[in-house]
């Protein structure tokens, strides 16, 4: 079989053989759309056309910076993954630059163009990225770590958390309790947030495996594009939460569990339970998912899954300074995938169905 090479790359892509050799080769001379570049290393992949190997250059002078890109900085959950990020970096000699893409694909991409090629020795992405097959093709020469969601198809490295198993926990502990239906309280679901859908698939299944099988009520916010701030000022995932919670006791919903989301998202409901006169756990048993500082100290503090954060993130900074360690000793680079296991953390929002604790 014929080798492939980058003219029949550049005629599938529809592109000239210029425009391929400079975006495979990650050249920051020329400024692509995230189109062409999408069209090129897809084309490369289903020619399964490589490189030519090229004379080995001198190892690339560290630049002692990593990159961090966050889809907000109003969850208190990305500003403390960030927070342990720095510190643990801070202690190996490393500086941070922190982006917060605002959940907007041009701005993230605009941040890759900036610090990509040199200016940077890694990135740690903390949602899916936008552009899949251009942070594979960048993971070949900058290390590319995400923190967070699961996604086994994505051949970059990443610091996993099993959302399934995090929504089974939280379902176990109130069907412990006495609760038999659960509603689940979220924002949108998308290509990008899937932890949102795998925690429900993992509440479903728990539910499933007691013989409930129309124990859960899923309300959803629109699908709609998210932004940080809402018109009162109120964080977008706190928003959403009081107002479905709202919806919910509007419909008089059977459930007499709520589950957010997030933590965030939980206190939204937390909150607006308690003005509509509801009493947590009595009336209604209310968790969410983080462990975010504020759900340790909101009243009733809330019951929360927690993610091992502080050890999760000093795992993607030591993955990172280690793929560049291989690269400087010219060894292949290895695409590791790390799974942490979830906890549940009891607190005072939950309790037996119907009763005082």
């Amino acid at each position: 079989m014929k080798k492939a090479t980058s003219q029949d790359v550049a005629r599938l892509a529809g592109v000239s053989q210029a425009t391929v050799s400079l975006i495979l080769n990650n050249s920051d001379k020329i400024t692509f759309s995230s189109e062409t570049k999408e069209k090129v290393f897809a084309a490369a992949q289903e020619l399964g056309y490589e490189l030519p190997r090229r004379k080995k250059r001198p190892p690339k002078k560290s630049s002692r910076m990593l990159l961090v890109l966050t889809p907000t900085l109003t969850n208190p959950y990305y500003s403390e993954l960030i927070q342990a990020v720095e510190d643990y970096a801070d202690s190996l000699g490393y500086r941070v630059i922190v982006c917060n893409t605002f959940r907007k694909s041009d701005l993230e991409k605009y941040y890759l163009d900036t610090f990509l090629g040199g200016h940077v020795d890694g990135v740690i992405y903390t949602f899916l990225p936008s552009f899949p097959h251009l942070i594979e093709q960048v993971s070949a020469t900058t290390p590319v770590v995400l923190i967070g969601e699961k996604q086994e198809d994505m051949a970059i490295c990443s610091i996993e958390l099993s959302n399934v198993n995090a929504g089974a926990m939280l379902a176990e502990h109130l069907y412990q309790l006495g609760h038999r239906k659960l509603a689940f309280l979220s924002t949108p679901f998308n290509q990008f947030t899937l932890a949102r859908g795998q925690r429900l698939e993992g509440i479903r299944k728990q539910l499933e495996s007691h013989g409930l099988t129309n124990a859960l009520e899923a309300i959803v916010e629109d699908l709609r594009a998210e932004t940080d701030m809402q018109d009162d000022g109120l964080p977008y995932e706190y928003a959403v939460g009081r107002r479905l919670a709202a919806e919910f006791l509007r419909r008089k919903g059977e459930a007499t569990a709520l589950i957010g989301v997030n933590d965030m998202t939980a206190l939204g409901i937390l909150n607006e339970l308690q003005t509509q006169g509801f009493r947590v756990p009595r009336d209604y048993s209310v968790c969410g998912f983080d462990n975010i500082f504020a759900s340790g100290v909101t009243t009733p503090s809330l019951t929360t899954i927690d993610h091992h954060l502080y050890t999760r993130c000093r795992s993607a900074v030591d993955m990172i300074l280690a793929q560049n360690e291989k690269r400087s000793a010219a060894q292949p680079a290895m695409v590791n995938k790390i799974e942490y296991t979830p906890q549940l953390i009891q607190r005072g929002s939950t309790g037996p169905r119907g009763a005082d604790r």
